[in-house]
């Protein structure tokens, strides 16, 4: 067989490397952040691996930990920072609310402030689960520190429209289990819809209660 020379068509070059895409810090690590909190829900903090989120990111380990030291680090900044903003602006002003006269009017004001609260809730579900029930220990300074307080908020800002006898903190400890209970309807039920009608329902149950009055 005659020798290969330079220029012959059937001589092929070795192919070579393929060229890393250099990508900026901030980049890489909302990259990170969010392959780790899609790691977390899907198989919880003990489950999830931080060989699998780096390769999942694009990175290596050694980068991942440049960014987040620990897993706790990594959990903390992929799923209860974002939880903790999100479950903030469930927050109303009971200015708005003292201008009705009737629960009726109460609910048409709280409309879309409940629209809103009811969607953070939907989207922010699978964080809170994973949260809440990853690590026991976890979850409970998640609740104590981030989610009763703003229960209790809630509450305090619903105190001068609950009738007498009924406790303001209980009130507003109702609505979340409300707003909680809509979500995982959503995400495991049915298919998501229109949130206007559930608020609405929520709005007049919250309001007016679902007992019906007088006997029969």
């Amino acid at each position: 067989m005659p020798p290969s020379f330079p220029g012959d068509t059937e001589t092929q070059a070795a192919p070579l490397p393929p060229r890393r895409v250099y990508r900026p810090g901030t980049e890489r690590r909302q990259e990170i952040i969010a392959a780790a909190r899609e790691a977390f829900v899907r198989s919880s903090f003990a489950g999830a691996r931080t060989r699998d989120i780096a390769e999942a990111a694009g990175v290596n380990q050694a980068t991942l930990f440049k960014h987040f030291p620990t897993k706790e680090k990594l959990f903390e900044e992929a799923v209860l920072q974002p939880l903790i903003e999100a479950l903030r602006v469930v927050q109303g002003r009971v200015e708005v609310y003292q201008a009705a006269e009737t629960p009726e009017e109460m609910g048409k004001l709280a409309q879309p402030a409940t629209m809103q609260h009811l969607a953070a809730m939907q989207e922010t579900l699978p964080l809170l689960v994973t949260a809440l029930f990853s690590d026991l220990e976890r979850g409970r300074r998640l609740y104590r520190d981030h989610i009763e307080p703003l229960i209790r908020k809630r509450g305090a800002v619903l105190e001068p429209l609950v009738k007498e006898g009924v406790d303001p903190e209980f009130v507003g400890l109702a609505g979340f289990g409300m707003m909680f209970a809509v979500a995982m309807q959503q995400w495991l039920g049915e298919q998501p819809g229109d949130l206007a009608p559930v608020a609405e329902q929520f709005n007049r149950v919250l309001t007016g209660g679902f007992a019906r009055s007088g006997s029969r």
